[in-house]
Protein backbone atom coordinates (compact mmCIF):
# COMPACT_ATOMS: atom_id res chain seq x y z
CA UNK A 1 0.00 0.00 0.00
CA UNK A 2 1.55 3.34 -1.03
CA UNK A 3 2.44 5.78 1.71
CA UNK A 4 0.91 9.23 1.72
CA UNK A 5 2.97 12.28 0.81
CA UNK A 6 2.21 15.90 1.61
CA UNK A 7 2.66 18.07 -1.49
CA UNK A 8 2.91 21.72 -0.51
CA UNK A 9 3.39 25.08 -2.21
CA UNK A 10 4.07 28.47 -0.61
CA UNK A 11 3.46 31.96 -1.96
CA UNK A 12 3.82 35.23 -0.09
CA UNK A 13 0.07 35.23 0.51
CA UNK A 14 -0.92 31.62 1.18
CA UNK A 15 0.12 28.01 1.51
CA UNK A 16 -1.70 25.26 -0.41
CA UNK A 17 -1.30 21.52 0.04
CA UNK A 18 -2.56 18.08 -0.91
CA UNK A 19 -2.03 14.88 1.03
CA UNK A 20 -2.47 11.78 -1.12
CA UNK A 21 -0.87 8.44 -1.95
CA UNK A 22 1.95 8.44 -4.47
CA UNK A 23 0.93 8.01 -8.10
CA UNK A 24 -2.31 8.56 -9.96
CA UNK A 25 -4.67 7.60 -7.12
CA UNK A 26 -6.97 10.61 -6.71
CA UNK A 27 -9.25 9.28 -3.99
CA UNK A 28 -8.98 9.99 -0.27
CA UNK A 29 -7.18 13.28 -0.81
CA UNK A 30 -6.94 15.99 1.82
CA UNK A 31 -6.33 19.46 0.48
CA UNK A 32 -6.76 23.14 1.23
CA UNK A 33 -5.29 26.61 0.84
CA UNK A 34 -4.64 28.78 3.90
CA UNK A 35 -4.14 32.54 3.76
CA UNK A 36 -1.00 33.94 5.41
CA UNK A 37 -0.70 37.23 7.25
CA UNK A 38 1.35 39.89 5.45
CA UNK A 39 5.03 39.80 6.34
CA UNK A 40 5.34 36.09 7.16
CA UNK A 41 6.86 35.43 3.71
CA UNK A 42 8.11 38.19 1.42
CA UNK A 43 9.54 37.48 -2.03
CA UNK A 44 9.91 33.86 -1.01
CA UNK A 45 11.96 34.61 2.12
CA UNK A 46 10.51 33.46 5.45
CA UNK A 47 10.75 36.32 7.96
CA UNK A 48 8.46 35.01 10.72
CA UNK A 49 9.35 31.35 10.98
CA UNK A 50 7.65 30.66 14.33
CA UNK A 51 4.40 32.23 13.13
CA UNK A 52 4.48 30.15 9.94
CA UNK A 53 5.26 27.02 11.93
CA UNK A 54 2.20 27.61 14.12
CA UNK A 55 -0.01 28.11 11.05
CA UNK A 56 1.22 24.82 9.61
CA UNK A 57 0.81 22.90 12.87
CA UNK A 58 -2.72 24.21 13.41
CA UNK A 59 -3.70 23.50 9.80
CA UNK A 60 -2.28 19.97 9.75
CA UNK A 61 -4.02 19.22 13.04
CA UNK A 62 -7.33 20.53 11.69
CA UNK A 63 -7.08 18.40 8.54
CA UNK A 64 -5.61 15.40 10.39
CA UNK A 65 -2.54 15.26 8.16
CA UNK A 66 -0.62 12.05 8.87
CA UNK A 67 2.00 12.09 6.12
CA UNK A 68 5.63 12.27 7.25
CA UNK A 69 7.04 12.66 3.75
CA UNK A 70 6.94 16.06 2.04
CA UNK A 71 7.24 17.10 -1.59
CA UNK A 72 8.10 20.81 -1.43
CA UNK A 73 7.31 23.04 -4.42
CA UNK A 74 9.89 25.83 -4.28
CA UNK A 75 8.52 29.38 -4.05
CA UNK A 76 8.51 30.98 -7.50
CA UNK A 77 10.71 33.90 -6.50
CA UNK A 78 13.49 31.70 -5.10
CA UNK A 79 14.47 29.57 -8.09
CA UNK A 80 16.02 30.66 -11.37
CA UNK A 81 16.97 28.82 -14.50
CA UNK A 82 19.20 29.89 -17.33
CA UNK A 83 20.74 28.47 -20.48
CA UNK A 84 24.52 27.94 -20.59
CA UNK A 85 26.95 26.33 -23.02
CA UNK A 86 29.23 23.52 -21.86
CA UNK A 87 32.18 22.45 -24.07
CA UNK A 88 31.67 19.08 -25.74
CA UNK A 89 34.94 17.79 -24.27
CA UNK A 90 33.06 17.17 -21.02
CA UNK A 91 31.07 13.98 -20.62
CA UNK A 92 27.40 14.36 -19.63
CA UNK A 93 28.13 13.13 -16.11
CA UNK A 94 30.89 15.76 -15.78
CA UNK A 95 28.67 18.75 -16.57
CA UNK A 96 27.77 19.34 -12.92
CA UNK A 97 31.47 19.55 -11.98
CA UNK A 98 32.09 21.96 -14.86
CA UNK A 99 29.26 24.26 -13.72
CA UNK A 100 30.57 24.32 -10.14
CA UNK A 101 34.07 25.18 -11.41
CA UNK A 102 32.68 28.10 -13.42
CA UNK A 103 30.61 29.59 -10.61
CA UNK A 104 31.44 33.26 -10.03
CA UNK A 105 33.91 33.10 -12.94
CA UNK A 106 31.98 32.88 -16.20
CA UNK A 107 28.60 31.93 -14.70
CA UNK A 108 27.44 34.69 -12.37
CA UNK A 109 24.73 34.01 -9.79
CA UNK A 110 23.42 36.44 -7.13
CA UNK A 111 24.42 34.28 -4.15
CA UNK A 112 27.38 32.10 -3.22
CA UNK A 113 25.75 29.17 -1.45
CA UNK A 114 23.22 27.59 -3.78
CA UNK A 115 21.42 24.38 -4.61
CA UNK A 116 21.82 23.52 -8.28
CA UNK A 117 20.52 21.04 -10.86
CA UNK A 118 20.64 20.92 -14.65
CA UNK A 119 19.32 19.19 -17.75
CA UNK A 120 20.85 18.88 -21.23
CA UNK A 121 18.63 20.57 -23.81
CA UNK A 122 20.59 19.89 -27.01
CA UNK A 123 24.01 18.95 -28.33
CA UNK A 124 26.05 20.42 -31.20
CA UNK A 125 29.49 19.65 -32.59
CA UNK A 126 31.32 21.76 -30.03
CA UNK A 127 29.02 22.22 -27.02
CA UNK A 128 25.99 21.17 -25.00
CA UNK A 129 23.11 23.59 -24.45
CA UNK A 130 22.36 23.08 -20.76
CA UNK A 131 19.47 24.45 -18.72
CA UNK A 132 20.68 25.18 -15.21
CA UNK A 133 18.34 25.46 -12.20
CA UNK A 134 19.45 27.08 -8.96
CA UNK A 135 18.11 28.49 -5.70
CA UNK A 136 19.67 29.95 -2.51
CA UNK A 137 20.52 27.09 -0.18
CA UNK A 138 19.96 29.05 3.05
CA UNK A 139 16.40 29.97 2.11
CA UNK A 140 15.62 26.39 1.10
CA UNK A 141 17.01 25.15 4.42
CA UNK A 142 14.57 27.40 6.26
CA UNK A 143 11.64 25.74 4.53
CA UNK A 144 13.08 22.27 5.13
CA UNK A 145 13.62 23.03 8.83
CA UNK A 146 9.93 23.88 9.25
CA UNK A 147 8.99 20.30 8.46
CA UNK A 148 11.88 18.85 10.47
CA UNK A 149 10.43 20.59 13.53
CA UNK A 150 7.14 18.78 12.85
CA UNK A 151 8.87 15.41 12.51
CA UNK A 152 8.39 15.50 8.75
CA UNK A 153 11.03 15.06 6.05
CA UNK A 154 11.33 16.80 2.67
CA UNK A 155 12.06 13.90 0.33
CA UNK A 156 11.73 15.76 -2.95
CA UNK A 157 11.58 19.29 -4.30
CA UNK A 158 9.79 20.56 -7.37
CA UNK A 159 9.37 23.88 -9.14
CA UNK A 160 6.06 25.35 -10.41
CA UNK A 161 6.80 25.37 -14.17
CA UNK A 162 7.70 21.67 -14.23
CA UNK A 163 4.71 20.83 -12.03
CA UNK A 164 2.30 22.72 -14.32
CA UNK A 165 3.87 21.10 -17.39
CA UNK A 166 3.24 17.72 -15.79
CA UNK A 167 -0.37 18.65 -15.03
CA UNK A 168 -1.05 19.94 -18.54
CA UNK A 169 0.19 16.69 -20.10
CA UNK A 170 -1.25 14.49 -17.35
CA UNK A 171 -3.17 12.23 -19.75
CA UNK A 172 0.00 11.42 -21.65
CA UNK A 173 0.31 8.16 -19.72
CA UNK A 174 -3.02 7.13 -21.28
CA UNK A 175 -2.11 8.46 -24.72
CA UNK A 176 1.39 7.19 -25.53
CA UNK A 177 1.34 8.81 -28.97
CA UNK A 178 0.76 12.30 -27.55
CA UNK A 179 3.67 14.59 -28.36
CA UNK A 180 4.88 17.52 -26.28
CA UNK A 181 4.59 20.96 -27.85
CA UNK A 182 7.54 23.04 -28.97
CA UNK A 183 7.66 26.76 -28.15
CA UNK A 184 4.76 26.69 -25.71
CA UNK A 185 4.22 29.33 -23.03
CA UNK A 186 2.62 28.54 -19.67
CA UNK A 187 1.11 31.53 -17.85
CA UNK A 188 -0.08 30.95 -14.25
CA UNK A 189 -2.03 33.96 -12.92
CA UNK A 190 -2.27 34.55 -9.16
CA UNK A 191 -3.98 37.43 -7.33
CA UNK A 192 -0.98 39.74 -7.47
CA UNK A 193 1.72 37.80 -9.30
CA UNK A 194 1.98 36.02 -12.61
CA UNK A 195 4.68 34.05 -14.39
CA UNK A 196 5.65 33.36 -17.98
CA UNK A 197 7.41 30.09 -18.77
CA UNK A 198 8.43 28.90 -22.22
CA UNK A 199 9.05 25.21 -22.92
CA UNK A 200 10.60 23.30 -25.78
CA UNK A 201 8.82 19.98 -25.30
CA UNK A 202 9.78 19.02 -21.71
CA UNK A 203 12.62 21.52 -21.32
CA UNK A 204 11.95 24.99 -19.84
CA UNK A 205 13.87 27.65 -21.75
CA UNK A 206 12.60 30.91 -20.28
CA UNK A 207 11.20 32.13 -16.97
CA UNK A 208 9.83 35.48 -15.82
CA UNK A 209 8.08 35.98 -12.47
CA UNK A 210 6.29 39.31 -12.10
CA UNK A 211 5.02 40.72 -8.81
CA UNK A 212 2.73 43.73 -9.11
CA UNK A 213 0.59 45.84 -6.81
CA UNK A 214 -2.45 44.20 -8.30
CA UNK A 215 -4.65 45.00 -5.31
CA UNK A 216 -4.47 48.63 -6.36
CA UNK A 217 -5.36 47.81 -9.96
CA UNK A 218 -8.79 47.22 -11.39
CA UNK A 219 -9.22 43.76 -12.87
CA UNK A 220 -9.07 44.89 -16.50
CA UNK A 221 -5.96 46.97 -15.83
CA UNK A 222 -4.24 43.98 -14.22
CA UNK A 223 -5.04 41.89 -17.30
CA UNK A 224 -3.74 44.71 -19.52
CA UNK A 225 -0.39 44.51 -17.72
CA UNK A 226 -0.24 40.75 -18.24
CA UNK A 227 -1.24 41.05 -21.89
CA UNK A 228 1.51 43.59 -22.52
CA UNK A 229 4.10 41.25 -21.04
CA UNK A 230 2.86 38.35 -23.17
CA UNK A 231 3.37 40.43 -26.31
CA UNK A 232 6.78 41.66 -25.14
CA UNK A 233 8.10 38.19 -24.26
CA UNK A 234 6.65 36.64 -27.43
CA UNK A 235 8.47 39.27 -29.46
CA UNK A 236 11.70 38.76 -27.48
CA UNK A 237 11.49 34.97 -27.95
CA UNK A 238 10.97 35.29 -31.69
CA UNK A 239 13.50 37.95 -32.58
CA UNK A 240 16.10 38.14 -29.81
CA UNK A 241 16.41 34.42 -29.10
CA UNK A 242 15.60 32.90 -32.50
CA UNK A 243 16.36 35.68 -34.97
CA UNK A 244 12.80 35.71 -36.31
CA UNK A 245 12.89 32.04 -37.30
CA UNK A 246 10.73 30.63 -34.46
CA UNK A 247 7.76 31.92 -32.50
CA UNK A 248 5.40 30.78 -29.78
CA UNK A 249 3.09 28.05 -31.00
CA UNK A 250 0.68 28.15 -28.05
CA UNK A 251 -0.02 30.05 -24.82
CA UNK A 252 -1.69 28.17 -21.96
CA UNK A 253 -3.21 30.27 -19.16
CA UNK A 254 -3.68 28.75 -15.69
CA UNK A 255 -6.18 30.63 -13.55
CA UNK A 256 -4.81 30.27 -10.01
CA UNK A 257 -6.42 33.46 -8.71
CA UNK A 258 -9.52 34.08 -6.63
CA UNK A 259 -10.29 37.43 -8.27
CA UNK A 260 -11.02 36.09 -11.78
CA UNK A 261 -13.48 33.56 -13.05
CA UNK A 262 -12.36 31.39 -15.93
CA UNK A 263 -14.99 33.11 -18.04
CA UNK A 264 -13.35 36.49 -17.37
CA UNK A 265 -9.98 35.31 -18.66
CA UNK A 266 -11.55 33.54 -21.63
CA UNK A 267 -13.38 36.70 -22.64
CA UNK A 268 -10.33 38.94 -22.29
CA UNK A 269 -7.56 36.78 -23.76
CA UNK A 270 -9.46 34.66 -26.28
CA UNK A 271 -12.78 36.23 -27.29
CA UNK A 272 -11.67 39.87 -27.40
CA UNK A 273 -8.26 39.20 -28.94
CA UNK A 274 -9.57 36.65 -31.43
CA UNK A 275 -6.34 34.71 -30.94
CA UNK A 276 -6.31 31.07 -31.96
CA UNK A 277 -3.12 30.11 -30.13
CA UNK A 278 -4.29 30.96 -26.58
CA UNK A 279 -5.82 28.25 -24.42
CA UNK A 280 -7.33 28.46 -20.94
CA UNK A 281 -6.41 25.39 -18.92
CA UNK A 282 -9.42 23.27 -18.06
CA UNK A 283 -9.10 20.73 -15.25
CA UNK A 284 -11.78 18.61 -16.90
CA UNK A 285 -9.30 17.59 -19.57
CA UNK A 286 -7.20 16.02 -16.83
CA UNK A 287 -9.74 14.03 -14.87
CA UNK A 288 -13.40 14.44 -14.05
CA UNK A 289 -12.70 12.89 -10.65
CA UNK A 290 -10.09 15.49 -9.81
CA UNK A 291 -12.26 18.26 -11.20
CA UNK A 292 -15.05 17.47 -8.74
CA UNK A 293 -12.68 17.50 -5.77
CA UNK A 294 -9.96 20.03 -6.25
CA UNK A 295 -9.91 23.83 -6.00
CA UNK A 296 -7.75 25.70 -8.49
CA UNK A 297 -5.60 27.23 -5.75
CA UNK A 298 -4.42 23.65 -5.14
CA UNK A 299 -3.53 22.91 -8.76
CA UNK A 300 0.22 23.27 -8.19
CA UNK A 301 0.46 20.87 -5.21
CA UNK A 302 -1.78 18.51 -7.19
CA UNK A 303 0.60 18.76 -10.14
CA UNK A 304 3.54 18.10 -7.83
CA UNK A 305 1.88 14.91 -6.61
CA UNK A 306 1.80 13.27 -10.04
CA UNK A 307 4.29 10.54 -10.81
CA UNK A 308 7.73 11.70 -11.82
CA UNK A 309 11.05 9.94 -12.09
CA UNK A 310 12.96 12.37 -9.89
CA UNK A 311 12.81 15.70 -8.12
CA UNK A 312 14.76 18.88 -8.73
CA UNK A 313 17.42 20.12 -6.31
Amino acid sequence: MPRNTLNIFFTDNDVSFIEKPEGYQMKKMKYSSVELEPGIIENGVIYREEKLLKVLKDTFKLFKIRARRVNLVVHEELFTFRKIEVPIIYKPNEIGDYIEQQMQKMIMVPFEDMKMDYVIHSKSEDHYDVIMFYAPKNELKTYVSLFYKMNMQVIRTDIPPLALHRLYYFRKHEEPDLEFDNDIMFLPIFNDTYSLYIFDEEIPLFSLVQSVQAKNLEDDRYLDVIDADIAKIANYYKYNIHGGEKELSKIVIFNLSSRFKDEDLHEYFIEESGSSNIELFDMKRVSKIVDTLIDRDCYIPLAASLIQSRGWF
